[in-house]
């Protein structure tokens, strides 16, 4: 009877276990990207009343006759599996779709996470909303990113000026009316930048002087560029592009500025003449405005004067057994012995998932079935309790019996 006591007490300890699982699953259901644990049990040792025994020649054989002492935990595991994602429009949130880990750094080294809530510190830093660490990626060099270098933290020069570049290159595409008189003409005018990133605007005046043939002028100021087009019988242009403007500049920017005029879209068709200026090459100085997370985890800066340039990417971790990981709190995880050593890439790459922007990952806790393994849990308490009260009373009964 003193085994049933102690047997019974396993059981309490062991379902009061078991339901602080249970417990932190319900609790976290609205923790991002927590994953929910689940107790496993276990037997523990038995008392052995006799061995088996083989069949012989007086008699058959007989199983062994074990009594077993109770229950106990024998492992917390951690359900890896995906939780929903759920759009916050937040620029800075970020959510895996997919295996994976974010990779972060804090005072005792790199650590990991699910959750995807960033914001920028004192510093313009990328780090955690809720632990601080600081978010692991590269950094972009000239718009490239290199994802065979080492991670790093990521840091952005909000507010600083990006340099202006003056302008190379222009295309412009449309149409010159087929049916034009002799002489009507079309124009378009755009502004370009010089080195120093000061606005010069440039007219593109086209003229009509013969069937299929158009003369074009650009011109700045007193600085002027001509040519010819030729345009084929189906309304294609068979010559006269591109267009080379050079302006000589006296304001401290590079002095002599070649720029291409490309006119190679231009069409002749028995339409209104339009003449659209479809890009140039050249910006003005800006500000770096604000950082936002984009597909794949690349980051994007935004500019005062609305330009975007890509200025990082968030690297993810991949482990050989992701449940083997150490949870720290704070939605941290830390690489133990059986998780493996980190695999870190660039997303979408070696089997990590893709990273999913202005998103959150919730915590992949059902709650419908973490209520019915609490109530498990109850009544697996009552009965291992049911025991020792039963035991404790058979107990005292065989005393008093044995006292008389």
């Amino acid at each position: 009877m003193n085994r049933a006591l102690f047997t019974g007490l396993t059981g309490t300890l062991a379902y009061q276990s078991n339901l602080d699982v249970i417990a932190n699953n319900i609790v976290n259901a609205s923790t991002p990207g927590y994953k929910e644990g689940r107790a496993l049990f276990k037997d523990i040792f038995y008392h052995t009343l006799h061995s088996g025994a083989a069949s012989g020649t007086a008699r058959g054989g007989m199983n062994p006759a074990q009594i077993g002492s109770g229950v106990a935990i024998g492992a917390v595991q951690v359900a890896m599996t995906q939780g929903a994602l759920q759009q916050t429009n937040q620029p800075l949130d970020a959510a895996i779709d997919g295996e994976g880990m974010f990779v972060l750094r804090g005072p005792q080294g790199l650590m990991f996470t699910r959750a995807g809530a960033f914001t920028l510190d004192d510093t313009n830093t990328l780090v955690t909303m809720v632990s601080g660490m600081r978010v692991q990626g590269w950094l972009a060099a000239e718009g490239e990113i290199d994802t065979t270098q080492p991670v790093s933290d990521m840091t952005f020069p909000i507010g600083s000026l990006r340099n202006a570049k003056a302008t190379g290159e222009m295309v412009i595409s449309g149409n010159v009316d087929a049916s034009a008189a002799i002489g009507e003409s079309v124009q378009t005018g755009i502004n370009v930048y010089d080195s120093l990133g000061m606005a010069h605007q440039v007219n593109v005046v086209f003229t009509k002087t013969a069937t299929n043939t158009w003369d074009v002028t650009a011109s700045c100021g007193s600085d002027t560029a001509s040519g010819v087009l030729t345009f084929d019988t189906d309304g294609t242009l068979a010559a006269g592009s591109p267009l080379v403007l050079t302006l000589n500049l006296s304001n401290g920017a590079t002095p002599l500025q070649t720029i291409t005029i490309d006119l190679g879209d231009m069409v002749q068709m028995a339409q209104a003449s339009t003449a659209v200026v479809e890009s140039q090459d050249g910006y003005p100085a800006a500000a770096l405005t604000s950082v936002e997370i984009g597909e794949g985890g690349e980051i994007w800066g935004r500019y005062s004067d609305g330009r975007t340039a890509l200025w990082g990417q968030i690297a993810l971790a991949s482990f050989v057994n992701a449940a083997g990981l150490k949870r720290v709190g704070d939605n941290l995880y830390v690489e133990s012995l059986s998780s493996g050593v980190p695999q870190v890439g660039a997303p979408q790459t070696s089997g990590r998932g893709n990273i999913v922007p202005r998103s959150l990952e919730l915590a992949n806790v059902d709650l419908t079935r973490a209520f019915i393994d609490m109530v498990t849990a109850q009544r697996g308490f009552q009965a291992s309790a049911r025991v020792i009260s039963m035991a404790n009373q058979m107990l005292e009964d065989a005393l008093r019996v044995a006292g008389r």
